[in-house]
């Protein structure tokens, strides 16, 4: 090689690298752009997963003018430490529940839906809370965001880190500063990682109550669609207490002593009146999932009368009750499942017809090809069935799909069979649906056995 080429070869060296630092400074730009357009749009999209969990919750609530229940929910946000305020608006935009951080600006007294935006650092979501294709409120969601200082500082550093390189590079290029810039990655990669697990773990805290405000509110559905029924037989208990104390009352006054049998007639309404009380505040008090040995032909037989005012005197319920097996599972979440599967059958049915609920105890040998995810072992088998209309193909494949129905519009919101596939998996339990059209449908869970004391065979 000539002295001319060594020359020029050390001149073009200074050069190229401003080039190579030029390019790396120009590319660090672009990632602090990316990197605030991303964090922006992952601010929104948070705070819009927030406010959309918070409509699907308080749904119930505003059909039902239920104030407390919504402040309840808007409460349970109080342990984000991103949010700054949420509030609760009925339909015709009056306040009903609101939560602002101390020290944050009040909620505001009226709001409209719309796109989310930035005030003050701040991203500002409003969306509407529908039941059906109907709108019954709307829910308000403030959440802060990162400091404009931290940010420039974030930003400024990795411009720094990347100048740096380019420097390092373009004038050492040799194995220490290989070396160093491994090393530098290995850190990110490190903190990205732990920022990814802390992400993670509130990402499953936030999952976790959003579950168990769906689960509420699908009880509280169910509760609601039960209602008629349980006024219509409170009303003809409190006339049989009335008739027979009116008796009694006739009996006394003309000096006659045989007046027992009005005793016990009244009795009984009280005491058949405070039964059904009792069950209607078992199932729909909130509390968390507490799994506990459950023999489901003895749940199902002692929540029969809860059974017939859910599916009316039109459906005929017929029960095959062969398990003697135990299962680990939440007896009050379970009830909560048969009941909405019950509910579900009778509107499948609406000029009646017959529901089938049976247990059994089995022995998978083979794991089921068409459960997901089942493999041997010794299972409770309970099966809902109907003689309804039954489903298409299509519609069986969307059965358990989140938000999807085929309910008339504010006669369903989607969620049961979502909801009720979602608590069976959690309770290492098995699901599937069976249906033709015309023909019913059948809904079969496999719970697992689990032996106790009182387990036979």
């Amino acid at each position: 090689m000539s002295a001319m080429a060594i020359v020029d070869r050390r001149k073009a060296t200074p050069y190229a690298a401003l080039a190579i630092a030029a390019i790396l400074l120009l590319a660090g730009v672009g990632v602090a752009i990316y990197e605030d357009n991303l964090y922006r749009s992952q601010q929104i999209e948070q705070a819009a997963v927030q406010a959309h969990i918070l409509a699907a919750s308080v749904t119930a609530a505003l059909v039902f003018n239920d104030d407390r229940a919504a402040q309840e929910y808007v409460n349970a946000l109080e342990a984000s430490p991103a949010l700054d305020a949420a509030a609760v608006y009925g339909t015709k935009g009056a306040l009903v529940a609101s939560y602002a951080r101390r020290g944050a600006a009040p909620v505001p007294k009226a709001v409209k839906p719309g796109s989310p935006h930035f005030v003050d650092n701040m991203v500002v979501i409003a969306v509407p809370v529908t039941q059906g294709l109907t709108v019954v409120g709307t829910v308000y969601l403030r959440a802060i965001t990162e400091s404009e200082q931290r940010r420039v500082a974030r930003y400024g550093g990795i411009l720094l880190l990347a100048t740096m390189a380019a420097l390092v590079l373009a004038v050492f290029a040799g194995s220490q500063q290989e070396l160093a810039r491994a090393n530098r990655q290995l850190e990110s990669r490190a903190t990205d990682l732990a920022d990814a697990n802390q992400r993670l773990y509130a990402e499953m805290e936030e999952r976790a109550k959003a579950e168990e405000a769906l689960r509420q509110s699908q009880k509280m559905e169910a509760v609601g669609q039960l209602s008629g029924g349980i006024a219509h037989d409170f009303n003809n208990l409190l006339t049989i207490m009335r008739g027979n104390l009116q008796l009694l009352e006739k009996r006394l006054a003309q000096g006659r002593t045989d007046v027992q049998r009005y005793l016990d007639g009244a009795n009984e309404g009280f005491r058949r009146a405070a039964y059904l009380t009792q069950r209607i505040l078992a199932f729909s008090r909130r509390q968390p999932l507490s799994p506990q040995p459950v023999n489901l032909s003895s749940l199902v037989t002692g929540m029969m009368e809860l059974l017939r005012h859910s599916v009316g005197e039109r459906v005929q319920i017929e029960t095959r009750l062969k398990a003697t097996w135990w299962t680990l599972c939440d007896a009050n979440q379970m009830e909560n499942v048969i009941i909405n599967l019950a509910i579900n059958a009778r509107d499948a049915m609406p000029d009646g017809g017959r529901l089938t609920i049976e247990t059994e105890d089995m022995r998978v040998d083979v794991p089921l090809a068409d459960v997901e995810g089942m493999s041997s072992g010794e299972y409770v088998r309970l099966r809902v069935s109907d003689t309804g209309e039954g489903m298409t193909e299509e519609v069986r494949q969307k059965a358990i799909d989140p938000f999807f129905t085929t309910k008339p519009q504010g006669q369903g919101t989607g969620l049961g069979l979502s909801m009720t596939f979602g608590y069976i998996r959690q309770s290492n339990g098995f699901m599937k649906v069976d249906s033709e059209l015309g023909k019913g449908a059948t809904l079969t869970i496999f719970m697992p056995r689990f032996e106790t004391p009182a387990s036979d065979g």
